[in-house]
This record gives C-alpha cells, sequence and structure tokens, in this order.
C-alpha cells in the first residue's frame, strides 16, 4: 500500500520552494514523492483526523533506510490517518 497524497499549495518563501500536501496513510509507513530536488526541511504537520501522535518524518529518505532525495520517509500511522506537511525545499 502507499500514502495518498495531493499538492494543496505551491509557493516561494524567500529563496525556497515550499509546498503543501495533504496525505492519507493507507497503512503504517510510506513515502511522500515531494517533486523537489532536496528536502531542506519539513516545515510543519497539521494533523485532520490522527489516531495515533507517534508519526515519524525522515526527510529525503526512503521508508527502508535509503537514500532518495525530494522525498519523505513516514512511520507510525494508522491506516486513515489524514494530515497536512509543509515542505520546504529546491
Amino acid at each position: 500500500m502507499a500514502f495518498t497524497s495531493t499538492v494543496q499549495f505551491k509557493t516561494v518563501y524567500g529563496n525556497h520552494r515550499v509546498h503543501s500536501f495533504m496525505v492519507t496513510a493507507d497503512a503504517a509507513t510510506g513515502t511522500v514523492v515531494t517533486g523537489f530536488e532536496s528536502v531542506f526541511g519539513i516545515v510543519g504537520i497539521v494533523p485532520y483526523s490522527m489516531a495515533t501522535s507517534a508519526v515519524k518524518l525522515k526527510s529525503n529518505t526512503l521508508t527502508s533506510g535509503t537514500a532518495a532525495a525530494g522525498t519523505i520517509a513516514i512511520t507510525g500511522c494508522t491506516s486513515g490517518d489524514q494530515f497536512e506537511l509543509v515542505i520546504a525545499g529546491k
């Protein structure tokens, strides 16, 4: 299973691109592909409907721990969790 993510907005803040994604978890772990060459940071996570608070995010990495530029690895979710993820990158 994969996570479903849709872009809410794209903007520029200073010299960084910032994208917001609405993410719905279909499993405990998954990856969001941001479209960036590299993720500089996770600006924020806004929970909408979360059954767990133990969510972990790691930038430029797959859930297996393998480096993958422009991705966000997410673990600790419950299927059906929904949250907004704001990401900065280039």
